[in-house]
């Protein structure tokens, strides 16, 4: 559970209130000492939830923002049709560098910001025998600072020898910030990942479980499924083609709930019919056609990415939601 879902029940007070005040006291001089002490409880609840209620906003994009950065590292040693590059080698090892420019800025299909954009870059190296280390960081265009946060990752990826159309993976991410604020302190400080993904040579699916760690434990899950149609053949490998591709993104998210009735302070007068809790779910659904031209030693890639938005609880929907992604990458052979 976050750490701001312990903040997320303001209605808790009336309740006690309520019951307390039903209960026969037998001590005049009690009931007196004890009225004046939940009442002034109570006052104290409704002037911190009326303050939850205006910092909810914040923390909900603050929370976002802090998961943001998981999503930088994609699957970027999952195709092994790079292994042609390195001709019969059985050992071969290369650096393979990316970078991507996306025309507005989501996680799970919630819009970080307004229309703001985000570059990212990343320089992987990679071994035949599975093993990689990379590094990888993004500049968004509205958040301060723009340059936010730098990602070390170490992992070891491999196909079964016997069932080469499965690969697996196991990776670790550790995370350094670029923030000197005295109060800022991150909610995460690394993460790992753990997936699997089976394919044939035109279709295939994904499965992926990321965790983040820190101060807080935060999960995520997401299920892919994709295709390659090709479009063009340039050469024996080189090519261009279509890679259509659905997403299902579960992850958790502090959300509002409502209550059956609406629950009344009979000092103040004022009521409460909401409160605020962890949930998990379905967030996102989200669908990619990406044009790749693969050319020599070059990954060219225009997607056009449009997300479908899950609500969760019974607070604010959101809209669904189109975006641009340019990227170019290129392999380095060793």
């Amino acid at each position: 559970m976050s750490r701001y879902s312990s903040l997320a029940t303001p209605v808790a007070a009336g309740f006690i209130f309520i019951e307390l005040d039903r209960v026969h006291i037998e001590s005049r001089k009690t009931a007196i000492v004890m009225r004046k002490l939940l009442t002034t409880g109570f006052v104290l609840m409704l002037l911190f939830s009326q303050s939850l209620k205006a910092q909810q906003p914040n923390m909900i994009d603050d929370l976002r923002e802090a998961r943001l950065d998981s999503l930088l590292n994609e699957v970027v040693f999952d195709d092994d049709d790079l292994s042609y590059l390195f001709g019969l080698k059985k050992n071969f090892q290369f650096l393979y560098w990316r970078s991507s420019f996306d025309s507005r800025t989501f996680f799970a299909g919630r819009e970080i910001g307004t229309q703001q954009h985000n570059l990212s870059g990343q320089l992987y190296y990679l071994h035949s025998k599975g093993f990689y280390a990379g590094i990888s960081g993004a500049w968004y265009s509205q958040l301060e600072p723009g340059y936010r946060t730098t990602i070390l990752t170490g992992g070891y990826s491999k196909s079964l020898k016997k069932m080469d159309f499965l690969r697996y993976r196991l990776s670790y991410d550790y995370f350094f910030f670029n923030n000197d604020e005295p109060e800022f302190d991150p909610l995460y400080t690394s993460g790992v990942n753990a997936g699997i993904t089976l394919k044939s040579k035109s279709l295939g699916t994904r499965f992926d479980a990321y965790f983040l760690l820190g101060d807080d434990v935060g999960t995520t899950l997401s299920w892919d499924a994709f295709a390659y149609l090709d479009l063009i053949r340039l050469g024996t490998y080189d090519k261009i083609r279509l890679e259509p591709e659905v997403s299902l993104y579960f992850g958790s998210e502090l959300v509002e709930y409502q209550l059956n009735e609406v629950i009344i302070d009979p000092v103040t007068n004022i009521g409460y019919d909401y409160y605020y809790d962890d949930a998990f779910g379905l967030m996102n659904v989200q669908l990619q056609l990406p044009l790749n031209i693969k050319y020599k030693n070059f990954d060219f890639e225009a997607a056009w990415i449009y997300n479908l938005p899950q609500t969760m609880g019974d607070g604010a929907s959101y809209d669904e939601s189109s975006f641009f992604r340019f990227s170019v990458g290129y392999i380095f052979s060793l």
